[in-house]
């Protein structure tokens, strides 16, 4: 009784959502009870006004619970199987080994907290020192907002000197169905969120054990202890948390946080963002161990362990990670804040297998970085990369990866980007090794003699196939480690002196001469049957509704896909045989035509539906990952059309088993013998038989003695089923042998029937039974590798007995019942067919209305009499043909060719004809192979010998000078046109000749093709018919303007562009463009052909030469580089000469670049070599000044902006990207600047100023200078590496002080500067 008012009262929580919602009782006033108490609280018994510390004077109400201010050492007990509507904020603290407890009391379920909507349905403000245990929690509600399960809030009165709250212990509890939104601040949504909304609240010792926390948004677990030194201690221990939103469990702000022994699976999916199962963030020692993290859903991030930014020390070990979307290991930080750093994280002992992304992920920029002694296993269909570092304000440095061992089957590599000193040693790289794999001095190919790689299944004990064989090359051949943490993944110990081996297992090895039980591997193979409809028909996909066809066309591979026309067309395939508790991953490749909604999916396998969408018009492959039930062996695979517009296609499906099957080896199947008569008068089954499906509560062999009772239960063999019970089997004769049996029971209800049964498996079986279908029938059902043929008679008998027969003569099979067991009548025709070691018995399924009880099952090998030959098939006719294309577009001299199908895929006759009505345009051999004859169009016909049945494909044949391809559309798509866009179409109307046209109906559609082998210099023309509004067509991309002619007419018309390719360019591209929203274009017959032969234009001259200074004045040993500019800019030949007057005060190179040599005066010469033209530059050289750094912190060593007071829009000091020292200067935002201002300058004198700069993912930048009695002067930075760039520049007449700045223009990459330097070079 009580459990039924449990029930009424969790179905009365969303009626009364919104008078509880965000509501905390904590109006009345407080009473104070004495310390050391316990408190008893009934919700359907119980009376606030009872005092409450007895069982029997319970209290009833939140509300009075609330309203007590509880003392150190008190308890508060809820009764078992109750249910408590609202929030539970109890008052008061405990203190130091006197905490205040929450617990239940009596017998059945935990006592259920149901928040029905509010802010938390379990609350602490400013509290400390409480423990609770053996609660159920919800919060859900009709919509999404912030919400908790438990929340501990909070102040500590701000950052300095806080007060720090101590202990809180959450254990045994179950919480689930908070609504949370994973939108509005994610993190603080969810299951347990310790923090304070103020964000100052310090806490330390917070532990969640042992509990269940599942469906809830948006995070499981959230302990924020504000500030490493202040907080301490917390822990997430021995939990198991699924169907988050989100993030699993993440520690942060803390000391030494530990998060061990979890179970986290099925995370990150209902939340956009960046999300982690486990992970810690600005901790400092944290520890990481013991866990199992699985299926993690795609998004950001979304790998097992994370070490976060601004951490220290973190240690990841002894983890078991599997097929998580983005890998296994994450160690990040935001390297555009020097604060951020993160460091010393060690990843050790943990095993790898199947994660996608890439195992080990690195963002930002952490500094050393251990992993050593993992095992990692990448199956053949992966393409999961080993390592990949990606840019966040720079890259990872100092990464030591040491005794790994690798198995990489499938096509993954190593991405290491920009990082740094990555370093690998004595790992074990096997399988396919990518060029990308990195150099190991020590590194080992061979095979690691894993006991049995890739069978991990769901469960940390299932790993055991990841010991190493005794004869592994990975014994004794890793390097030592320091502080390597004394055991390994499986509790073997770790000598700190002897050499250690790769990966994770530190053992002496398996004999692989005595193996102990090991789980197999999963066989990779695809267990969807016909997954590519390349039978041509339904065949293994029984269940298709509301228009769906196997199609000859639009077929990714092969010949055959699925297509689906009608609202809500499907079609399905039931696979059994699978594992509980086993990961599966289905592939799918799907497209849309005219808008459909291609949805690909699972049911039926022990979870909800799963399914992912496809709208892109050409194939695109999906996948989705699910998990068996505890104790489900099927899933329905289903393919959908969601909605009624247009149609979706279907080809290629692919089943594989993801996980290895849990609890060690399968059981090997039953070894059946030869098979004797049975009168089931024993008290014991007799051990010939064997069952399939077992279930023992609906067979009896003493409930009606002398008989075999079977009782039907709901499941079948028939269709795509195979969930059928109790099918009890024994080893058929060799030869020919009938077996009979008597039944007693006639089926009452649905699709209910029993009867004999010859068994393969479930797609190949024979049987004959007494059923209910429409109405009492007799059936003789056959499946033969899924392709089920059945005949039906009425059941006339009128008792329940019925006598029952099989009989096999050679491959002849036939079904026969008897009213008397004598004269035996036949159902239906004798099947012929060879059946593979088939097994005999009785079956009963279908339903739920048959008790059948069996008399005797008999077998006879002598005696036999062949059944009557089944009538001669009737041929087959033809009841139709199709072609793989409908349209083509060819050039003269062209060919391509048809493939016909003819329907039925078993029709009799399938020979066919070919013509062509319009043979000097095109011509067809018997193959079908067209070949393009002459300019015009034709059709091509096939026809079928049988039934004269045909279909047609219109051709278009076009001038082979024609440079385009499909120029008239008339492939019936966008074949050569790739690239197609906002609502583009080829449609069969408004054509100008043909069948085709292409249409553009929306604002900024298009369609472009590219047009490669044209020749430089040469002249071309584009022509094309068009009609309509708002559109246009064009090239461009040639070496040259683009080009186009806009589209404003009823009625087709002709133009015409001539254009010149340039004298480098070999390619261009063609387009049609709609430029606004109203009305539609149709275009039709492009044509772009050559019209000259390239030309070579004449030589320019030169008519002059200047150079950028007339005039320079150096100190001695000082160089400048002169530029000289030859006129007109396109002149053939710039080659120039250069001279000096007097080599004893200048000289000057090839290069231009004067050097002053000795006091005095001297002209620089340069001389073009065309024409002689000449230009001349006066250098006066004085002696050398003594070079002094006017700047003030150049080089940034001061680590902060020390004399470059301004600065602004985030420009940083930075330890990263530096060129000498430890900082450098950082510009990553448009507008960024840093300034300095120089006084103490000489008016009327030359400096120079220069510096080291550099620029990262597309960045660009200046420095110079200005405010020094000129216009500013500038030099831009272009360069990926360290770059020296210098300006010199001459003071006013009054000037005695110069701005120096550095500033950023545009938004993209990174720039750096350092070292740099303002020197006087004149007097």
């Amino acid at each position: 009784m009580k459990k039924t008012k449990r029930f009424r009262l969790v179905g009365l929580i969303l009626g009364i959502i919104i008078l509880v919602a965000g509501f905390v009782p904590v109006a009345a006033p407080a009473t104070v009870y004495a310390s050391g108490s316990v408190y008893y609280v009934d919700a359907i018994d119980g009376n606030d006004a009872n005092a409450g510390t007895a069982s029997g004077s319970a209290w009833q109400s939140l509300s009075k619970v609330n309203s007590t201010v509880f003392q150190p050492g008190d308890t508060i007990m809820f009764k078992a199987d109750g249910v408590w509507t609202g929030t539970l904020s109890p008052q008061g603290s405990g203190t130091e080994g006197n905490p205040i407890s929450i617990d239940m009391y009596g017998t059945g379920r935990k006592p259920l907290i149901a928040g029905a909507g509010a802010a938390a349905a379990v609350y602490f403000n400013n509290q400390e020192q409480w423990e609770v245990r053996n609660l159920e929690i919800t919060n859900d509600a009709a919509t999404k907002a912030v919400r908790r399960g438990i929340h501990v809030d909070g102040t500590s009165g701000g950052y300095s000197n806080p007060r720090v709250f101590k202990h809180f212990l959450f254990e045994n509890l179950e919480i689930h169905n908070v609504k949370g939104d994973t939108a509005t601040d994610y993190a603080h949504n969810g299951g347990i969120i310790v923090w304070g909304t103020n964000w100052d609240y310090h806490v330390s010792d917070v532990v969640v054990n042992n509990s269940k926390i599942y469906s809830v948004d948006s995070v499981g677990i959230y302990i924020y202890g504000a500030q490493k030194k202040y907080s301490a201690d917390s822990k997430v221990t021995n939990n198991v948390i699924y169907d988050v939103g989100a993030d699993g469990a993440f520690i942060l702000d803390t000391t030494n946080a530990l998060i061990e022994n979890n179970i986290v699976h099925d995370t990150h999916v209902r939340a956009s963002g960046y999300h982690v199962p486990l992970w810690v963030f600005s901790a400092k020692d944290a520890l990481i161990q013991n866990n199992e993290v699985y299926n993690t859903a795609p998004g950001g991030d979304a790998m097992a362990y994370d070490a976060d930014y601004k951490s220290d020390g973190t240690i990841i070990q002894y983890n078991y990670s599997h097929n998580n979307a983005g890998g296994a290991f994450l160690v990040v930080n935001d390297g555009t804040v020097a604060s951020n750093a993160n460091t010393n994280t060690t990843i050790r002992y943990n095993i790898s297998q199947n994660d996608s992304g890439a195992v080990f992920n690195f963002s930002g920029t952490p500094d050393t970085t251990h992993i050593y002694n993992n095992t990692v296993y990448l199956p053949r269909y992966s393409n999961a990369k080993v390592v990949d570092y990606l840019n966040w304000g720079g890259y990872a440095k100092n990464t030591y990866f040491t005794n790994n061992i690798i198995t990489n089957l499938g096509t993954g590599g190593y991405n290491f980007a920009g990082s740094t000193n990555n370093v690998f040693d004595h790992n074990l790289f096997y399988g396919n090794h990518p060029a990308s794999e990195p150099a190991d001095a020590n590194k080992i190919i061979t095979d690691p003699l894993l006991a049995s790689p890739g069978s991990g299944g769901i469960g940390k004990d299932t790993v055991v196939g990841y010991q190493l064989l005794s004869t592994s090359p990975a014994i004794g051949a890793g390097k030592l480690m320091s502080n390597n943490g004394g055991k390994d993944y499986f509790g073997n110990p770790v000598s700190a002196v002897q050499v250690p081996n790769i990966g994770a297992y530190q053992g002496p090895g398996l004999d692989p001469n005595n193996l102990p039980p090991l789980p197999p591997p999963p066989v990779e193979e695809n267990l969807l049957k016909n997954a590519g409809f390349e039978t041509g028909d339904f065949t293994n996909w029984p269940t298709h509704y509301n228009g769906v066809t196997i199609e000859s066309n639009n077929a990714l591979t092969g010949i055959y896909a699925a297509k689906l026309t009608g609202n809500t067309a499907g079609v399905e395939q039931t696979i059994s045989g699978l594992y509980p508790n086993t990961i599966y991953k289905l592939y799918g490749n799907g497209k849309s035509v005219g808008g459909g909604d291609a949805v690909f999916g699972v049911k039926n396998y022990g979870g909800s539906s799963k399914d992912v969408h496809m709208s892109a018009t050409s194939y695109t492959r999906k996948e989705l990952t699910f998990t068996t039930g505890s104790t489900n062996t099927s899933a329905t695979i289903y393919l959908y059309k969601s909605g009624g517009g247009g149609d979706v296609y279907f080809d290629d499906l692919e089943l594989i088993q993801y996980s290895a099957s849990p609890g060690g080896p399968v059981e090997p199947d039953p070894v059946y013998t030869e098979g004797s008569d049975d009168e089931f008068n024993e008290a014991e089954l007799h051990s010939q038989w064997h069952w399939t499906r077992e279930n023992p509560a609906k067979w009896s062999l003493s409930t009606n003695p002398g008989y075999m009772r079977i009782v039907s239960e709901n499941g079948d063999i028939a269709g795509g089923s195979a969930d059928a019970k109790n099918i009890l089997l024994t080893g058929a004769p060799e030869g020919n042998w009938a077996i009979d049996t008597k039944l007693e029971g006639k089926p009452n209800s649905q699709w209910s029937q029993g009867g004999l049964v010859v068994y393969v498996n479930d797609d190949t079986y024979i049987r004959m039974t007494r059923l209910y279908g429409s109405g009492n029938q007799l059936q003789f059902d056959v499946k033969v590798g899924g392709v089920r043929t059945h005949m039906e008679v009425p059941d006339t008998i009128g008792s329940t007995v019925s006598h029952l027969r099989i009989v096999k003569y050679g491959d002849k099979y036939a079904g026969y019942y008897s009213v008397d067991g004598v004269a035996y009548t036949q159902i239906g025709n004798t099947v012929i067919t060879s059946l593979d070691d088939p097994k005999i018995g009785l079956i009963v399924c279908g339903g739920t209305g048959l008790t059948a009880n069996f008399d005797y099952f008999h077998i006879a090998t002598s005696g036999i009499t062949e059944p009557p030959p089944p009538p001669p098939p009737i041929p087959v006719a033809v009841s139709g043909v199709t072609l793989n294309k409908s349209a083509l577009s060819l050039k003269v001299g062209g060919t391509s060719t048809l493939s016909a199908v003819v329907s039925p895929s078993n029709a009799a006759n399938k020979a066919v004809t070919w013509s062509s009505n319009n043979a000097a345009v095109a011509q067809v051999d018997a193959a079908g192979i067209i070949t393009a004859v002459g300019e015009g169009t034709a059709s091509v016909t096939v026809t079928t010998v049988d039934g004269n049945k045909t279909a047609v494909c219109f051709v278009e044949v076009v001038s082979a000078s024609n440079l385009l391809n499909n120029p008239g559309f008339e492939a019936g798509d966008f074949s050569n046109w790739p690239s197609n866009f906002n609502q583009a179409a080829v449609v069969n109307t408004n054509t100008h000749t043909g069948t085709y046209a292409a249409k553009l109906a929306t604002a900024y559609g298009g369609i472009e093709q590219i047009v490669t082998g044209l020749t430089p210099n040469t002249t071309y023309t584009l022509s094309a018919w068009s009609m309509g509004i708002n559109g246009e067509f064009g090239v461009r991309d040639f070496g040259s303007y683009k080009r186009q002619v806009y589209i404003n007419s009823t009625a087709y018309t002709k133009n015409e562009i001539t254009f010149t390719t340039g004298a480098t360019n070999t390619s261009a591209t063609i387009l049609m463009y709609k430029r606004a929203a109203a009305g539609e274009a149709y275009f039709d017959d492009f044509e772009l052909v050559q019209n000259s032969t390239p030309t070579t234009p004449p030589p320019i001259s030169v008519t002059g030469v200047s150079l950028d200074h007339t005039g320079l004045s150096l100190n001695i040993g000082a160089a400048a580089t002169l530029l000289a500019t030859v006129a007109p800019a396109n002149a053939a030949n710039k080659a120039v000469s250069w001279s000096s007057s007097n080599p004893t005060v200048a000289t000057v190179n090839a290069s231009g670049v004067v050097t002053a040599v000795g006091v005095g005066t001297a002209s620089v010469t340069v001389t073009t070599v065309d024409g002689t033209k000449t230009a001349l530059c006066v250098v006066e050289v004085v002696p050398a000044i003594p070079a002094i750094n006017l700047l003030n912190n150049p080089g940034f060593e001061s680590g902060d902006f020390t004399s470059w007071p301004s600065h602004f829009n985030q420009s940083a000091i930075v330890n990263t990207n530096t060129h000498t020292g430890t900082y450098a200067a950082k510009l990553a935002t448009a507008y960024g600047g840093i300034e300095q201002i120089v006084t103490g300058l000489t008016p009327n004198t030359t400096y120079t100023i220069s510096a080291w700069a550099k620029i990262v993912d597309g960045g660009s930048a200046q420095f110079g200078v200005r405010n020094f009695g000129s216009y500013q002067r500038q030099v831009y930075v272009n360069s990926v590496d360290y770059t020296r760039k210098e300006y010199t520049f001459t003071t006013g007449s009054t000037n005695t002080s110069a701005t120096i700045f550095m500033y950023k223009h545009v938004v993209p990459g990174e720039v750096y500067f350092d070292d740099l330097e303002l020197v006087q070079v004149s007097p």
